[in-house]
């Protein structure tokens, strides 16, 4: 009984073999994936995820089939559209499936029941700037050099218009870098709207770099210029010269003279006469220096009649 048991299970083997070599025509399904979508439209979905198609090829063919359903791709770029529907001609499905099987498979026929038609909608774009969440606390004695610099500076959405139509600005997240006393580079998501869901964006992260440099501080004594007094008058400060704070690189502030700067008290701000204070302005500054500002805001006064 045993070697009988073997000599049948030996024999049925042979004839499933036998008859997975034999090529036959049937039908299976295939996977869809679809692929190449115009950039104007947004893919939401189609009528079918799968294909019933006929075959004729061998039974080990169809026997791997079943097991694992094969994924055929449907190029989108040839889609037509009637009225509002988009869909893809039955003709364009089949030379697509065609050149993706082997040349051992023959297709037969597609499933014609149902035409493929696609969730297709179309797309807005706008650009809108970017901006930057990047906190910077300088280490003692240091400060930016320059201008901070941001790449890219704005990104482009697209998407439906309800979605982006109200949108005026991107934000990157928060991010705090401390004790700063080097040049850095630091790359910066974006923080992206969860109202945006069918929105796509150009970026999803900008690149913000900075200079860094040590600086030092010096007073300068400028004299106080008053304008716009008539003709007959004649006025004096108190005091006559008042200090100006520089903040820059050690090698510029060496080269900081009085003469650099004009600070100006316009007697047209006074609005009472009686008062004895009035109001100063630093009208000339140089250049290349991080911060400068008056120490006195105002000063006294005496004005003379001729």
């Amino acid at each position: 009984m045993k070697i009988f048991s073997l000599l049948l299970l030996c024999s049925a083997l042979a004839w499933f073999v036998s008859n997975l070599t034999e090529r036959y025509t049937s039908t299976t399904s295939f996977d869809l994936e679809y692929i190449n979508v115009p950039d104007s439209l947004l893919f939401k979905g189609s009528s079918k995820d799968q294909l019933e198609v006929k075959l004729n090829c061998s039974g080990f063919q169809f026997l791997r089939y079943n097991f694992s359903p094969r994924v055929v791709q449907l190029d989108l770029s040839y889609i037509k559209k009637k009225g509002t529907k988009y869909y893809l001609p039955q003709e364009t499905c089949v030379k697509q499936i065609e050149a993706q099987l082997p040349s051992s498979i023959s297709l037969v026929s597609v499933d014609n029941r149902d035409t493929l038609y696609f969730a297709l909608y179309h797309l807005y774009s706008k650009s809108v700037p970017v901006v930057s969440r990047l906190q910077i606390d300088y280490a003692q004695n240091y400060m930016l050099d320059g201008t901070l610099k941001m790449e890219p500076t704005e990104v482009t959405l697209s998407g439906p218009k309800n979605e982006i139509d109200t949108i005026r600005s991107v934000h990157t997240r928060t991010v705090v870098l401390k004790d700063v006393s080097n040049d850095f580079s630091k790359k910066l998501s974006l923080v992206k709207s969860d109202k945006l869901l069918n929105t796509r964006y150009s970026a999803n992260e900008v690149r913000i770099t900075g200079k860094v440099a040590r600086f030092s501080e010096k007073i300068v004594e400028v004299p106080v210029e008053v304008t716009n007094l008539d003709k007959d008058m004649q006025i004096k400060t108190f005091p006559n010269k008042v200090s100006v704070l520089c903040k820059g690189k050690i090698e510029r502030l060496k080269k900081v003279k009085a003469t650099d700067f004009r600070v100006v008290a316009d007697f047209n701000t006074v609005k009472d006469t009686k008062s004895s204070m009035i109001t100063l302005k630093l009208a000339n500054k140089p250049e290349g220096l991080f911060d400068i500002k008056l120490l006195e805001k105002e000063v006294e006064y005496i004005l003379k009649m001729e």
